[in-house]
């Protein structure tokens, strides 16, 4: 976070809102602002600060813009709303203690396949495969090119090779599963970054195969905890996941404005914020 980022709006002399980017690798970003806002606020400056905000960062390469806001603070999901994000999905935050346990049995033929620069392309695919079909966040296929996603999973917490897998079988030409983890920055969690599975490959148990995967990876490298966000409307991934242990901690309203092509906003000026 680059604090020197922030933007204020003041009135008077002092200071009444600000709006924070968080600027990630693969051209998003993430604007953070107090949860809790009063009507008259929402009906001036604040929309003026976030447009502010985003024709700068529009101007310097920025594709994605979101924010992630309580479900109780509904001015500030409509704020956004109104400044043209859309709800992408409800995210719901779980996590499970976790233990040294043995790593799961592969079946006969099969192998994990860990990051490095000569595997690189095969993540790609087998990222790019897995959101066939996938309940999970959907209306986020196709926004960003694989790149850009590669660059912002390697960004959700302390990228470690080791710990992003591929699961392959001998007789196919692309993985069937991929599973990204990263130790958090913050705590003594592992997160889940992304757990996906080819679609042919669906119905096979390797989800649940890569869960425990996960639990033991968690276990071995002295985190306490597991974490990991999934779309509330994604039912089989709820279920794998609360099969696996993992409690729920809350969840988030997730909002998105594409900044590509950005029209003339319906805000026309912009605040005193500096």
């Amino acid at each position: 976070m680059d604090l020197s980022q922030i933007r204020v709006a003041e009135q008077a002399g002092r200071v009444v809102w600000a709006v924070m980017p968080v600027i990630s690798p693969g051209r998003t970003m993430l604007l953070l602002s107090p949860p809790r806002i009063s009507r008259q606020l929402s009906d001036t400056v604040a929309p003026q600060l976030v447009e502010h905000v985003v024709a700068h960062f529009a101007g310097e390469g920025i594709q994605l813009a979101q924010a992630l806001i309580d479900p109780r603070e509904k001015g500030a999901i409509a704020l956004y709303q109104l400044c043209g994000f859309e709800r992408l999905a409800e995210l719901i935050y779980l996590h499970r203690a976790v233990r040294a346990s043995n790593y799961p049995a592969l079946p006969d033929g099969h192998h994990w396949t860990f990051y490095a620069p000569q595997t690189h392309a095969a993540f790609g695919r087998a990222i790019s495969a897995s959101y066939a079909g996938s309940l999970d966040c959907p209306s986020l296929n196709g926004r960003r090119g694989i790149e850009d996603v590669i660059a912002g999973h390697k960004a959700a917490g302390d990228f470690d090779p080791r710990l992003w897998h591929l699961l392959c079988a001998e007789g196919e030409d692309e993985p069937l599963g991929v599973l990204l983890l990263a130790r958090s920055a913050r705590s003594d969690a592992l997160e889940l970054v992304y757990l996906g599975i080819h679609p042919a490959a669906r119905g096979q148990g390797l989800g649940e195969l890569m869960m425990r995967q996960a639990l033991a990876v968690a276990g071995a490298s002295g985190c306490g905890l597991l974490s990991l966000a999934v779309d509330s409307r994604n039912a089989p991934a709820l279920k794998l996941y609360y099969r696996s242990g993992m409690s729920r901690v809350c969840s988030r309203i997730a909002l998105l404005r594409d900044l590509r092509g950005e029209k003339p906003s319906a805000v026309s000026h912009q605040p005193s914020a500096r």
